[in-house]
């Protein structure tokens, strides 16, 4: 029997204008995964984990983070989960020691521990050369960075970690990226709210996508892709000797997509895209361009990414 760090039955979030944040969500999260809510601006993560660590209540359903009720023991999963929020904010007239320092006590860390920790996530995130220096003085990556430090403070079994690479940049994200791998390999549970998908999406053993309050999927990478490419096809990227090869092939194609089991059909400069049903399919779409005065170069399946699942998803419900 899988064992989840968060679970949730039809959680619902309705606020007083009638507004539907979060609709009848069923989430589970397995152990020990980097996990990814994804999801547009205004389509309820963070309204979600809002409810999962006590902040809000739900207007109905239930849920259960690291085994605590989310309604009923929110003070215990707030001990055990780090949780970063978007828009947190820090003392800026203290170090970025001091402030974790005094974070540090009020989560009930023994002093002499929480100096030690404290030198821990500081290293951890990048900001041992600017413990010293006032949080006023600290870029918005820097303020990121701090606050993810404050997260890890706990050495928590679990991360929420809501927009976590807003404001950093490439080689900030970069090192975000190696940290949660890190975290993950000792064991720890890593869920991460965002939209930025080409930034952190490609970390994500698993994910949610979230619409308008309401999961539209969920599962492994593995799983989701699997879906999509019975749903949509299966595409390929065929390279050819030239653009003119490329135009040849797409007009006697074009003409021929039905008998040949062609979805779509679209050309990138000497590059065809194409989408098949099965990816037996695609041998026969090769052999008739070969046939037809062109010359296939290369060919080969399109590899999925988490980038790719969210637009079809978002496309599917937008035509819906």
């Amino acid at each position: 029997m899988e064992i989840y760090a968060i679970e949730t039955y039809g959680l619902t979030k309705i606020y007083r204008n009638s507004v539907v944040a979060v609709d009848e969500v069923n989430l589970k999260v397995p152990n020990g995964v980097i996990f990814g809510l994804f999801g547009h601006n205004g389509a309820g993560k963070t309204t979600l984990i809002s409810m999962l660590v006590g902040l809000i209540l739900p207007t109905k359903g239930s849920g259960k983070v690291l085994g605590y009720d989310i309604i009923r023991e929110s003070i215990e999963i707030r001990r055990k989960v780090g949780l970063l929020p978007e828009g947190f904010g820090f003392y800026d007239d203290l170090t970025a020691r001091e402030n974790l320092l005094y974070l540090a006590e009020l989560d009930g860390i023994p002093r002499e521990k929480a100096i030690e920790r404290v030198e821990e996530v500081l290293e951890l995130v990048g900001l041992k050369d600017a413990e010293n220096k006032k949080v006023k003085e600290y870029s918005r990556g820097m303020k990121q960075r701090l606050g993810l430090a404050q997260a890890l403070l706990k050495d928590p079994e679990l991360l929420l970690l809501d927009e976590p690479t807003a404001g950093l940049d490439p080689a900030g994200a970069e090192d975000f990226r190696k940290l949660m791998y890190k975290l993950a390999k000792e064991g720890k549970t890593v869920f991460i709210s965002t939209h930025l998908l080409q930034e952190v999406g490609m970390i994500c053993t698993h994910a949610a996508i979230l619409y308008k309050g309401r999961i539209l999927v969920q599962g492994s990478f593995e799983e989701i892709a699997g879906i999509v490419k019975r749903e949509a096809g299966k595409i390929f990227i065929i390279t050819l000797g030239s653009p003119t090869y490329v135009k040849r092939a797409l007009n006697m194609m074009a003409e021929n997509k039905d008998r040949l089991g062609i979805l779509n059909l679209k050309e990138e400069f000497d590059k065809l895209v194409i989408t098949v049903e099965k990816s037996e399919d695609i041998d026969v779409v090769v052999d008739f361009i070969n046939k037809s005065g062109s010359r296939v170069k290369t060919y080969e399946e399109y590899p999925s990414s988490w980038l790719d699942i969210f637009s079809y998803y978002h496309d599917k419900v937008g035509k819906g």
